[in-house]
C-alpha cells in the first residue's frame, strides 16, 4: 500500500477546520499560596528592594517550543528560575543567579493540541496526527529530529497563524485539552510560589499575527482569579478583542495586563496610531489601551526595540541587536511609540503609548534568566540555537533569508522596585512602572524627578530623601517652580563590566504638536587612554580598568518648557564586552568576522518619567 505523501497528510490536518465554538469562560479563584501564607509577616522595605525576573517563557506546552525540540516541562522551567540544576538536552544546566519572580506563558494558540499531543494519556494523544506529528522525535533524544518534517509542520503552523481567518485545526480535541494544559500552568505557579522567597505569576502569550507582522503580548495575572482558559487569537480577532475579553475578566474579579514585546517585528502597527481597521485611534480606544498595556517589553532573543540605527542616526548606541524583517519601519520602535503618545495625549487628553519598560528572554527552551553572553551550554531557541554549529548554519525559522548569527540574542530581564516579593508588591511595582529592562546582565538604576536632590548621601537617605521631594521612574511629574532635578543613581551587576556613561534621552511635543528629541551625557566615565583595547579578540578578555563601578548624579533641563508634554527615561551602557559571537568564534574557530556585534555594550533602560502641562 502507498503511503499517503507528508504534504497531503498537512492539508488534511493542518487545513480542515474544527467548528468547536469556544465555550464560556467563567473566572475562578484557584487555592491561592497566598492564602496559607501570613503575609503580614513579610518583612517590607518603604525604600523598596530589587528584584530580578523573566515574564516571557515557554516550556514544552508551547507548540513552537516543542517542535523546536523542547520537551521541558513548567516545573522544569520554575526550578531553572530558582537557581536548581535541570535537563536541557540531554545537558545539565544552571542559572548562574536564580531569579525572584517568574511567569510561564506559553502560547494559548494550539495549547490544548501541544497538550494532546505531547501528554500520554491526554484526550487524542493516540490519534493519527498525534502520533504523526510525534514522529518529528527519532528516539527519546530532542537531538534526534526528523528536521525536514519537523520545518514542514512548523512552517505550515505559521501560515496558517497568519492568515486573517483563523481557526483550529483537525487535530483539536475540545477545550477540554486547553483546559487541562491552563490547570497544568496554573498549578505549577501554586506549587513554586514561596511568598518572600518567590515569586510567580499565572499568564499566557496572545500570539496575534497580521500577515507576518508580530502583534505579540504576554498576559500576566496578579493573582489566582483566573479563567478556565486562556483566550487565543484564534478565539480574537484583534488587540482591541484582547482588551474587551479582559475588561470583563476585571469585572469578574481579574487583576490584569497585556504587555506587548517585539514591536521591532510589527511592521510598523506597534505604534501608529490607528485600529487593525486603519482607522485613527480613538479616546474610548486609547483609554482601554492604556488601561491595560502600561508595559512593553523593550528587549529580548528576537532582538531590540528601542531605537533603530537607520532612523536614529544621531544616536551612536542605536545599533544594538537590530533585527526586522527586511526593511525597518519608525513605527516600531518604542522611542516613535513614546513620542506619539504625546502627540495624542495633546489631541484626545489621553497618551495610549505611556508604557514603563521591561525585559525578557522568550526562551523556548524553559530557561527563564538564561542570558549570559558566555553561556557554553545552551542558546534560547530549541535546537537551532543549542551550539555553536547550529547557530552559524542554521537559518532563521521565522525569517528563511537570515541566520540564526544574524537574529539572536540572549535576551534581556524586568528589574522592579518593589515592597517585598510577592504577586502584590510585585504586580503593583509592574503596574505603576517602577520597573526597568536590561539587555542580560543585573545593573542596578534608579531614576527620580523633582527637586532637593542629593547624590552624595549615603544610599538608603539619598533614596529616602528622592522619594519625599520627588517621584521614581514610571511616575508623572509634579509641578514644579523653576526646572526640574533628575537623580540617577546607577551600580555595576555582580557578574558584569563596568559602567560607561548615563544618558537621559528626552523627547517632547510643543504646543503645535510638532515632536522633538534630545540625548543627554549626564555622566560619562574617563575614556581608555591612546593604545588601550576595550576587547581583546583573541582571548575575549576586556579592559577591565576601563569605566567605574558606580555612577551617581543629579541633572537639570535646562531647556524645560511647562507648556511642553514631555518624556524623559534613563539608558546606562556598560563598557564594551564579547557578544555571544564573538565568544563562539573564539572557542569554536567560526569566521564571524563579516557579524556585527562581535562587541557589544551591555545596558539598561529606565521607565520613563513623563510631565504634561496643566
Amino acid at each position: 500500500m502507498k503511503k499517503a505523501p507528508f504534504a497531503l497528510f498537512l492539508i488534511v490536518i493542518f487545513g480542515c477546520k474544527s467548528n468547536m465554538k469556544p465555550p464560556a469562560n467563567p473566572i475562578s479563584d484557584k487555592a491561592s499560596t497566598s492564602k496559607y501564607f501570613d503575609l503580614s509577616k513579610i518583612e517590607t522595605n518603604p525604600n523598596k528592594n530589587l528584584y530580578w525576573g523573566d515574564l516571557h517563557v515557554h516550556t514544552s506546552l508551547s507548540f513552537d517550543a516543542y517542535f523546536s525540540g523542547t520537551l521541558a516541562t513548567t516545573d522544569d522551567a520554575y526550578n531553572y528560575a530558582k537557581g536548581n540544576p535541570i535537563s536541557i538536552f540531554g545537558r545539565e544546566v544552571k542559572l548562574r543567579e536564580p531569579l525572584d519572580f517568574c511567569a510561564i506563558t506559553d502560547h494559548a494558540e494550539l495549547l490544548g493540541e501541544t497538550y494532546s499531543i505531547s501528554t500520554e494519556g491526554a484526550k487524542g494523544h493516540n490519534s493519527l496526527a498525534g502520533m504523526y506529528i510525534r514522529s518529528i522525535y527519532k528516539t527519546d533524544s530532542p537531538l534526534m529530529v526528523d528536521t525536514a518534517k519537523q520545518w514542514k509542520i512548523f512552517l505550515n503552523a505559521m501560515d496558517k497563524a497568519e492568515k486573517p481567518s483563523r481557526s483550529h485545526p483537525s487535530f483539536f480535541y475540545g477545550y477540554e485539552t486547553t483546559m487541562s494544559a491552563w490547570d497544568i500552568t496554573v498549578d505549577a505557579a501554586e506549587k513554586h510560589y514561596k511568598p518572600g522567597e518567590f515569586t510567580t505569576f499565572a499568564g499566557f502569550e496572545f500570539t496575534l499575527m497580521t500577515g507576518r507582522a508580530h502583534l505579540h503580548r504576554n498576559v500576566i495575572f496578579r493573582d489566582m482569579n483566573v479563567p478556565a482558559y486562556p483566550m487565543s487569537s484564534i478565539e480574537i480577532e484583534d488587540e482591541k478583542g484582547l482588551w474587551d475579553w479582559m475588561q470583563e475578566a476585571t469585572q469578574n474579579g481579574s487583576t490584569l495586563m497585556s504587555i506587548p514585546h517585539n514591536t521591532n517585528l510589527s511592521e510598523g502597527h506597534a505604534f501608529d496610531g490607528k485600529d487593525r481597521a486603519g482607522n485613527p485611534i480613538t479616546k474610548e480606544y486609547a483609554e482601554m489601551e492604556a488601561n491595560f498595556e502600561r508595559l512593553v517589553e523593550i528587549h529580548q532573543v528576537k532582538g531590540n526595540s528601542e531605537v533603530h540605527a537607520a532612523f536614529w542616526k544621531n544616536d551612536e548606541f542605536a545599533d544594538f541587536e537590530n533585527h526586522t524583517f527586511g526593511e525597518p519601519d519608525k513605527r516600531s520602535y518604542v522611542r516613535h511609540g513614546l513620542e506619539k503618545g504625546l502627540q495624542m495625549q495633546r489631541e484626545l487628553g489621553v497618551n495610549p503609548y505611556k508604557l514603563g519598560f521591561i525585559g525578557s528572554t522568550d526562551t523556548h527552551n524553559a530557561t527563564p534568566g538564561n542570558t549570559e553572553e558566555d553561556d557554553e551550554q545552551i542558546g534560547n531557541k530549541g535546537v537551532t540555537d543549542i551550539d555553536a554549529l547550529n547557530r552559524s548554519y542554521d537559518k532563521w525559522p521565522l525569517d528563511m533569508d537570515q541566520k540564526i548569527v544574524e537574529v539572536v540574542n540572549p535576551g534581556g530581564l524586568v528589574a522592579a522596585w518593589a515592597d517585598a516579593n510577592t504577586r502584590e508588591y510585585i504586580y503593583d511595582a509592574l503596574a505603576n512602572r517602577e520597573v526597568y529592562a536590561t539587555s542580560g546582565n543585573r545593573i542596578q538604576l534608579r531614576f527620580f524627578a523633582g527637586k532637593d536632590f542629593n547624590p552624595l548621601l549615603p544610599y538608603d537617605k539619598m533614596v529616602e530623601s528622592a522619594y519625599k521631594t520627588g517621584v521614581p521612574m514610571g511616575s508623572d511629574l509634579k509641578i514644579v517652580d523653576g526646572k526640574p532635578q533628575f537623580l540617577i543613581w546607577a551600580n555595576k551587576a555582580k557578574y558584569g563590566a563596568n559602567l560607561e556613561r548615563i544618558q537621559i534621552i528626552k523627547g517632547w511635543c510643543d504646543k503645535d504638536g510638532g515632536i522633538y528629541e534630545e540625548t543627554f551625557d549626564v555622566a560619562v566615565a574617563e575614556p581608555l587612554s591612546a593604545g588601550q583595547e576595550a576587547v581583546n579578540m583573541q582571548t575575549g578578555e576586556w579592559n577591565r580598568e576601563n569605566g567605574v563601578p558606580l555612577l551617581a548624579v543629579t541633572w537639570v533641563d535646562e531647556d524645560f518648557n511647562p507648556e511642553h508634554f514631555a518624556f524623559y527615561y534613563v539608558r546606562v551602557l556598560e563598557v564594551p564586552t564579547p557578544s555571544w559571537r564573538l565568544w563562539d568564534q573564539i572557542r569554536y574557530g567560526f569566521d564571524y568576522s563579516k557579524e556585527k556585534n562581535l562587541i557589544i555594550q551591555e545596558r539598561a533602560w529606565s521607565s520613563p518619567i513623563w510631565y504634561t502641562p496643566n
